[in-house]
């Protein structure tokens, strides 16, 4: 496997075992893989105030506060990181909430995959997907995120390959390459898919499929009928249904405003996800 560089951004022991978790397992899967942690503080906004003084009396007492509770939340994952049965390189960074998910992205230049906690219910959802968003965005690498909840020992045996003939499918499933090597099945997935000439041929799925298949993947095509289900909903069943331990799909086809306003499939797997995506943009 290619992936020798794993860095799994955490802000929490606890909320981020699952990507911990999964770091290990893929760090497991090859002999000489680097595996390090980014630990992210988020430091407050700057308070809105008339008078300068009181600002930065605020702000420096605001300050204090986070960076004491980040230091005590540092030591929980250095504690948990020195359990794990693979060394971590433990890095950290400290950024603005709003400008975190650059910072992460910089971390994640320097690795071949970044490996997150999908946002769950509480506290730090929205930090969450903005991390994850950011890492998508602006690291030029993929981001593999791990389902709340996940305790499994690898993924990439049952791989579903959700299939939109977009470019941002398409550098997913090339970002995807060191981990269909260890594929027993490949199921290009397609959600009401329609021949056009822009994006899926006469057979959605079928020239992806072929492309796999000549790479000696046991690759097969699903088309199925969303019937009124959103696109996200109908993937992870289907993913669910077929076993699958991995999904690989594009993030952000389209523009995360148009995603925000109207919804859209990352937005969603992004917030509902059973099990670990692997994305790219």
């Amino acid at each position: 496997m290619s992936w020798k560089d794993i860095l799994v951004i955490v802000s929490e022991a606890e909320g981020d075992e699952p990507a911990l978790a999964l770091g290990e397992a893929l760090a497991k899967q090859c002999a000489d893989c680097h595996l390090a942690a980014a630990f992210l503080t988020p430091l407050p906004d700057e308070p809105l105030a008339y008078e300068p003084t009181v600002v930065a009396g605020v702000w420096a007492e605001l300050l204090g506060r986070a960076r004491q509770e980040a230091e005590s939340e540092r030591k929980r994952v250095e504690t948990r990181l020195a359990q794990s049965s693979k060394k971590y390189d433990l890095r950290n960074a400290e950024a603005l909430s709003r400008d975190l998910g650059r910072v992460a992205a910089v971390h994640s230049r320097y690795a071949d995959v970044a490996v997150m906690t999908r946002p769950f219910d509480g506290p730090g959802a929205e930090l969450r997907e903005e991390i994850i968003e950011g890492v998508l965005f602006h690291s030029g690498r993929p981001a593999l995120i791990a389902p709340p909840g996940w305790s499994g020992t690898g993924i990439g045996k049952r791989v579903v390959v959700a299939w939109d003939a977009s470019r941002e499918a398409t550098r997913a499933l090339s970002e995807a390459d060191d981990i269909l090597e260890f594929a027993e099945a490949v199921t290009v997935l397609t959600v009401d898919a329609k021949s056009k000439m822009f994006g899926h041929g006469d057979q959605p799925g079928a020239n992806i499929a072929a492309h796999l298949q000549r790479r000696g993947l046991p690759a097969e095509v699903r088309n199925v009928d969303s019937q009124g289900r959103a696109a996200s909903l109908a993937i992870m069943e289907e993913a669910t249904a077929l076993g699958a331990d991995l999904v690989v799909m594009g993030g952000y086809a389209h523009s995360r405003l148009r995603e925000l306003v109207f919804g859209g499939a990352t937005r969603e797997l992004l917030r509902t996800a059973t099990v670990p995506l692997l994305m790219a943009h």
